[in-house]
Formats: C-alpha cells, sequence, structure tokens
C-alpha cells in the first residue's frame, strides 16, 4: 500500500520541490516573510455505494491532500500557482473501484496516486483583468471542473477574464483535462481519434437590484456546440426572510462527423431548470423544476473520457442529474442549521422525481433520489468539518443503489 504510493508520488515530490525552487526565483522583490501563499486541505474520506442488480459495489477509504501555492507577482506582472494532489490508499479492495477516490487499474486494483493537478502563470492586466495558462481548476458556466469527491478534476487551457463597466467578459481555449482520480491529463478526441479543442466565450454581471445572470457558449470544431445562461434574482421580504429565483438553460447539438457515440450525428438537446428557495430564519426551503427536450443532456465535451465537466443546476445531486432525454424533473429541498440545538450543526434532506425519460422500448422511464447531508463544524476548531452524505437511488436507466459518504475535512492557510 504504501509503496504504491512512494513509488506514484516520487517523480511528483521531486518535481514539486523544483517548481517551489522556481516561485522563489520568480519572486526576488519579495521578502523572507513574503514568499507566496499555501493553501493546505486534508480529507479523510470513506466512500460505500452499495448497488443493486448484482452490480458489484464501489468503495474505498482514502487519505487525500491538497496543497496549493501562490507566488507573489514578479514585478507586479506574472504570479505562479501550482497545487500539488495526492490520495493515499487506507483500503480498497480489487473490483469495487469507481468510487473517485482512488485510480481505477485495469486489473481492478484500486491504488493511491500523485499528481500536479495545477501548474499555471497569471499574468495580471488592467482592469482586475487577468490571463492564466497551463493546468487549472475551472468554474465556467460550461466547464465546470467537477468538486464531487476530495479531489476536483482540472484542465489544460488558456483562460482570459477582464473586468468591463462592472462586467466580467471571459473566454478560454482547453485541449485536454484530467479527471478527479487520474494520475495524467489526456487530450480531447473526436470518434474518429482525432484531438479537438474547445472555446468557450462568456460574460456575467450583477445589477444593482442583485440580478446575475451569465451567459456563455462553446464550440468543439467537428464536435459539439453548446450554450448557457444562468439568471438569478433575490428578494428582501424582511430582516430575516429572503427569496431566491434560480434559473438555468443549457442547449447542445452536434457539429459535424467527429461527433461522439454518446452524442451522435443528429444530437439535439435543451436542458432548462426552475428553482425558488425560501429562506426564513433558520430555514431554506426550495422547489424546482427541470425539463430536457429532445435528447439527453451531454454536460462533458469528450464523454467524460478525460473532461469531467460537471452542471450548476440544483437537480445535479449526489449521484443523478437527471439529464435523460424527455426527462422532467421536481426536486424539494429542506436546509436547517441546528445551531440552537448544537453550534455548527446543520443537516439537507432532498428529494427530487423524474419520469417522462424516453426508452427505445417505447414505455416511460423514472427515477428518484433522496438525499440526507449532515455536517458539523465544531466552532472551537478552525477550519475542521464532518460530514455524513447518505443517497438512495431507484431508477429504470441504471442500477438502483444505496450510498455513504464520511468526509473529515480539515484546511488550512499560511
Amino acid at each position: 500500500m504504501f509503496e504504491t504510493f512512494r513509488d506514484s508520488f516520487s517523480d511528483t515530490g521531486r518535481s514539486f520541490c523544483l517548481y517551489m525552487f522556481i516561485a522563489v526565483l520568480v519572486a526576488p522583490t519579495a521578502s523572507a516573510q513574503d514568499i507566496g501563499e499555501f493553501n493546505l486541505e486534508l480529507k479523510t474520506f470513506y466512500f460505500n455505494r452499495d448497488k443493486k442488480q448484482d452490480n458489484p459495489d464501489s468503495e474505498a477509504l482514502a487519505q487525500t491532500l491538497k496543497l496549493n501555492y501562490q507566488s507573489p507577482y514578479w514585478h507586479d506582472l506574472v504570479k505562479l500557482n501550482l497545487g500539488l494532489f495526492g490520495s493515499l490508499k487506507l483500503d480498497g479492495e480489487n473490483g469495487k473501484g469507481g468510487t473517485g477516490l482512488l485510480r481505477d487499474d485495469l486489473d481492478g486494483s484500486q491504488n493511491s496516486y500523485a499528481k500536479f493537478g495545477e501548474v499555471n502563470l497569471a499574468f495580471k492586466l488592467p482592469n482586475a483583468g487577468q490571463f492564466r495558462i497551463g493546468r487549472m481548476q475551472l468554474s465556467r458556466g460550461l466547464k465546470r471542473d467537477s468538486t464531487t469527491r476530495a479531489l476536483p478534476a482540472t484542465t489544460q487551457a488558456a483562460d482570459l477574464s477582464l473586468e468591463l463597466a462592472g462586467t466580467t467578459i471571459y473566454g478560454l481555449a482547453t485541449d485536454r483535462g484530467s479527471r478527479k482520480a487520474d494520475d495524467g491529463f489526456g487530450h480531447y478526441r473526436d470518434n474518429t481519434g482525432d484531438e479537438f479543442v474547445v472555446y468557450i466565450a462568456g460574460a456575467r454581471h450583477t445589477f444593482a437590484n442583485g440580478l446575475f445572470i451569465e451567459a456563455s457558449a462553446g464550440h468543439a470544431d467537428n464536435v459539439l456546440n453548446r450554450a448557457y445562461l444562468n439568471a438569478r434574482l433575490p428578494w428582501k421580504l424582511a430582516d430575516d426572510a429572503s427569496l431566491l429565483l434560480d434559473a438555468y438553460q443549457y442547449f447542445g447539438w452536434t457539429d459535424g462527423a467527429g461527433a461522439l457515440d454518446n452524442v451522435g450525428p443528429d444530437h439535439d438537446s435543451i436542458l432548462s431548470s426552475v428553482t425558488l428557495q425560501l429562506r426564513s430564519g433558520n430555514a431554506k426551503l426550495a422547489f424546482g423544476g427541470q425539463k430536457v427536450g429532445g435528447n439527453s443532456h451531454q454536460v462533458s465535451w469528450d464523454g467524460g473520457v478525460n473532461d469531467d465537466n460537471s452542471y450548476a443546476t440544483w437537480h445535479s445531486v449526489t449521484r443523478l442529474d437527471f439529464d435523460r432525454g424527455g426527462e422532467v424533473s421536481w426536486l424539494v429541498r429542506l436546509d436547517y442549521d441546528l445551531k440552537d440545538m448544537l453550534d455548527g450543526l446543520s443537516v439537507m434532506s432532498r428529494y427530487i422525481s423524474g419520469d417522462n425519460i424516453d426508452r427505445n422500448d417505447g414505455r416511460d422511464g423514472s427515477e428518484w433520489e433522496r438525499d440526507i447531508v449532515l455536517r458539523y463544524r465544531p466552532p472551537s476548531i478552525k477550519n475542521l468539518s464532518f460530514a455524513w452524505i447518505n443517497a438512495y437511488v431507484k431508477s429504470t436507466e441504471t442500477f438502483d443503489s444505496n450510498e455513504n459518504r464520511l468526509i473529515l475535512n480539515y484546511a488550512r492557510r499560511f
């Protein structure tokens, strides 16, 4: 167990020391007390997905580390960002992979891994603008690296953002990515084996009344086009009460003969999602609806081979996304702060039901998921938190499951 982690970590560790040395060199104006900022995140993560219909379970226990470093700006122009990711296998039987915590090998074994998830240069531009190039974690409308496990997915990209009259305008190009438990970055490839680049441009703005709008469009030549729109509007009802309206619209359509098999040559999909949340006192109650028109929506640009992309909608939950062709789904969610019982304790419960799913046999499919999340952040121990997540799924489109996650998280900035 430890030999596997040591072997995978050795080359990465030497590279990490080299990058730290470079970071100091590119910041010669920094004092001894100002060599940059480190952010450390440690997670002990247990994952157990009990699968039905005779499918093998997914189970693992891992200790993960995420260490990020930001150098000072060199000549007030450029800084270095580094992110070292590592996951140490504490337990994980062969044949029980798919947890997203450990690397799954071809022989069915689960193993430790380490990698540089982030290595990029960030250039300062006028008007709070920035240009980044290298490997990074992205959170854009059409490129949201998944954060559903202990370590996030990351992307190799060139990313530009500018501030113009209170509006953030951004654009990016990416040619490869790394999923949550991958130890390297892979090229995006179409169904002919050719590499392709994804181009995305967008803008977001917050108005004086609190209305937030983000819109973006993306293109992968000969593969896929996508578009995105999000609008959020808060209303203050009283000193301790408010409403939030949150609406999303995704579009996707085939661009050419290189379209991936999961999309097909005639892919055309529209996903619409609207949620209304009422906050009063310690409670938040949300109701939402979502509908998929046309084909099943595809959130990943390369079918999830290297692009571990995710939705921003409220219906993208612990396991399901409710994004199948024709699917209509409804959500009810309750968040409650239990601080009056125990300071730092909170609970969330939600139920999502989807039906009208298009099936090849002419019948309508259906599915539902129920989630419970219990979190505790001890007030006396800063940056420490505990979480228990339970998700129960029944579906005509995939296996049923009962899933539990136990997470101990500690973060520190220094």
